[in-house]
């Protein structure tokens, strides 16, 4: 006999024990509580996960919004007073007359005006 045919020799009498077993296989009585007790215990931590990054979110947040409110707290008394910084430029940029002779002065004061935002946006970032 040949190692082939003794290998089938020993997988019929595997089988034959498989197919003997069948009757002794059986769930027990608490597979079913133990399944569902393991889903809720992964469920909670899932949940307890998703909690936590919450939080770090929330907590990112309420620090930008405090960094933000002391660069505001910050801020001169004269910024303050003035209202926005556009607002105190427009104040001081001259007036244009507004003939047609004097479009480019407009247009002068006007490219004034926005270089001084664009400084005072330089020194409140």
């Amino acid at each position: 006999m040949t190692d082939f045919e003794a290998e089938f020799d020993s997988l019929d009498e595997i089988e034959t024990l498989v197919r003997s077993a069948c009757d002794y296989v059986r769930a027990s009585d608490d597979l079913r509580p133990r399944v569902l007790e393991a889903a809720r215990v992964v469920r909670g931590e899932q949940r307890a996960r998703w909690r936590v990054c919450q939080l770090a979110v929330c907590a990112l947040m309420l620090g930008l919004f405090i960094a933000a409110a002391r660069r505001h707290a910050e801020m001169p008394a004269t910024d303050l007073q003035s209202g926005s910084a556009t607002g105190r430029l427009l104040s001081q940029a001259p007036p244009a007359a507004a003939t047609s002779d004097s479009v480019w002065e407009m247009v002068d004061s006007f490219t004034d005006i926005r270089r001084r935002q664009a400084e005072v946006l330089r020194l409140e970032l």
